[in-house]
């Protein structure tokens, strides 16, 4: 008895492999193919050979934006204030914080990670001032590691490395 393997082919690529016939099995718009005994997902079919699909290369550049993401995001802790450093978190703490230079007098209850606190002005001006280090020290490090990448000295390892802390003073 002679077997064939057939395998499901989906934008040029090889998606399923079976050795049971599909004929009579699934709707039309699936296409099969019969095909070399070595198939298996993830392989080409291009112009009628088959061929093992080449991995994406990394986009380093995206992967170093969204790791710097993580860290700009992670929140920071001040004078004992832990403090969410999400962009809406940053936007409210900077309108706070205009807020108390406008008014030195300005208090609010601020809903810190930790639970609600209240802050003076000095205290969310302090608050601002520290977001803002920690946001622009995660840019900074971003822009070193792209100059890296731009000068062929990237390593994927100095993504360990150099970022703000999360948790500050």
């Amino acid at each position: 008895m002679v077997t064939s393997t057939w395998a499901r082919i989906e934008n040029a690529t090889v998606a399923e492999v079976t050795n049971i016939d599909p004929q009579d099995r699934f709707p039309p718009s699936l296409v099969w193919i019969t095909c070399p005994d070595d198939t298996r997902p993830g392989m080409q079919y291009v112009d009628g050979i088959f061929t093992a699909k080449r991995e994406t290369p990394i986009d380093h550049a995206a992967h170093i934006a969204r790791v710097r993401y993580q860290h700009e995001t992670a929140g920071i802790t001040v004078n004992g204030v832990n403090i969410d450093t999400h962009r809406d978190s940053q936007a409210l703490i900077t309108a706070a914080a205009l807020s108390a230079v406008i008014d030195p007098t300005y208090v609010c209850v601020w809903k810190a990670l930790s639970g609600p606190v209240t802050l003076t002005a000095t205290q969310l001006i302090d608050i601002a001032t520290a977001v803002r280090t920690h946001v622009q020290a995660s840019f900074d490090r971003e822009c070193q590691l792209l100059t890296a990448l731009a000068e062929g000295t990237y390593e994927v390892d100095m993504l360990d490395h150099g970022w703000p802390a999360a948790q500050g003073t």
